[in-house]
């Protein structure tokens, strides 16, 4: 709202400092244009009467643009005379850095927007996919929810579910039950999509507030139920805004600002004990920076997870990375970016594979899309898809009888996990009919 009145004032006054910086703001501070901001701000910066902040501002404005020797100029001068951002400036003037040095060897990606059935002029974001990739839920602050604009500008974010049938994508379609006319945003999934993981914010003034909590709900048919209070060891009175589950059940990891982390948001693990009860939450110390790591996901190997962080080697804002697991001596390996162009100097928070690791669902504020944050389908086009492998009968080696029960472990050539596979125990048995039988 604020731009469209500066943009009058700017057509009366070109060169207005006023106008020119709070315009420039204006355009880091939404997902519109950004690139737009550094024209506004470089006309205020070459006021002599400029804000001391300008260089700091403008330095991120040109990051945008990718013009990163232009950023460290001003982000010098900003330190050489610091304000109230200086940090910041020294932890983005690396960044231009490490920005420089990952555009040098760019992954081999391609994105594609999933459409205006989904996405829409407002905000659409934290895509998250089942294993199979049949379903898909994100989350949208669009005006055709339940409330009312708030004062941010924006609609109340509501939850919404796509299908995929291996072809074609269905419409965006709200989950109903869990919506409110205040905000619910999903920010994880288990793999087989029977359960959801929501962020409540209804900061109405009350104790009893779901203010900065995670819920869960179940699914079951088509219907979403109503969200409960997740399990002990999670929530407390300060802000827990993401959760993932593995896909065995037995670890949650979920980011949290309570005190005695190393920064704003860390990442926080539990674990299940013998007696069914969740542990106390460990501070994933080897993860965490003195910035902020968000939306852990788990992949659906179980061992890989994905984070968002601006506190690692990145290129400005909230980069994505990701991180080997081992569950049996609970050892984290090194964090590693995903990766220019999956990250940019802009804010990259989520992401989240399938089982076939070629794709993946992320939203972004790209070129060519709809104006706001939209939700991409992103192929990683070096990863090749595993064969099918179609198996007939598993019979034991001595009695020749068929295994209805245990499983198929599937593995590849580097000795990663492909799947595990159950039997299925309506497979007809006897030769004739697996003969007869039509596997194609």
């Amino acid at each position: 709202m604020a731009m469209k009145e500066y943009h009058k004032g700017i057509k009366i006054d070109r060169e207005n400092l006023t106008y020119n910086f709070n315009l420039g703001i204006c355009y880091l501070r939404t997902n519109v244009d950004k690139k737009r901001a550094s024209v506004y701000l470089q006309r205020a910066y070459d006021n002599p009467k400029h804000d001391k902040e300008t260089p700091f501002f403008l330095g991120k404005a040109l990051m945008l643009n990718l013009e990163f020797d232009q950023a460290k100029k001003y982000f010098n001068e900003y330190i050489a005379a610091p304000g109230k951002y200086v940090e910041d400036a020294k932890r983005l003037l690396k960044n231009c850095d490490d920005a420089q040095a990952l555009m040098l060897q760019p992954i081999n990606i391609s994105f594609k927007n999933m459409g205006k059935g989904i996405n829409t002029e407002f905000p659409d974001y934290n895509p998250f996919v089942t294993r199979d990739e049949h379903n898909f839920l994100f989350t949208s602050r669009r005006e055709s929810g339940k409330g009312n604009m708030e004062f941010d500008g924006y609609y109340p974010s509501d939850i919404f579910e796509v299908r995929f049938n291996g072809t074609n994508f269905s419409k965006a379609k709200n989950i109903g039950s869990v919506n409110t006319a205040l905000d619910e945003e999903i920010v994880g999934i288990s793999e087989d999509g029977k359960k959801m993981f929501v962020y409540l914010d209804h900061n109405l003034g009350r104790k009893d507030d779901p203010y900065g909590d995670i819920y869960n709900s179940f699914k079951s048919g088509n219907s979403w139920a109503k969200r409960k209070l997740i399990e002990e060891g999670v929530n407390t009175e300060h802000m827990e805004i993401s959760c993932s589950e593995s896909p065995d059940g037995q670890t949650m990891v979920f980011s949290s600002n309570r005190p005695g982390g190393k920064g704003g948001y860390d990442i926080y693990m539990i674990r299940k004990l013998p007696n069914g009860k969740w542990s106390a939450a460990q501070n994933v110390a080897s993860l965490n920076t003195g910035g902020n790591e968000q939306y852990p996901s788990f992949a659906p190997d179980g061992q890989t997870l994905y984070f968002s962080s601006d506190g690692h080697a990145g290129m400005g804002g909230m980069d994505l990375y990701e991180v080997k697991w081992n569950p049996s001596n609970n050892n984290w390996g090194e964090p590693k970016n995903m990766g220019y162009p999956l990250n940019t100097p802009d804010d990259e928070e989520t992401i989240c594979f399938p089982s076939d690791y070629k794709h993946a669902y992320v939203s972004a504020a790209r070129e060519g899309g709809y104006g706001d944050l939209d939700i991409y389908r992103v192929t990683f086009n070096d990863v090749l898809l595993n064969p099918a492998l179609f198996v007939t009968s598993v019979q034991d080696a001595t009695e020749g009888t068929p295994i209805l029960d245990g499983a198929l472990i599937v593995f590849n050539d580097n000795d990663d996990i492909i799947g595990e596979f159950k039997p299925n125990k309506k497979t007809p048995t006897n030769k004739e009919a697996l003969k007869n039988r039509n596997f194609s």
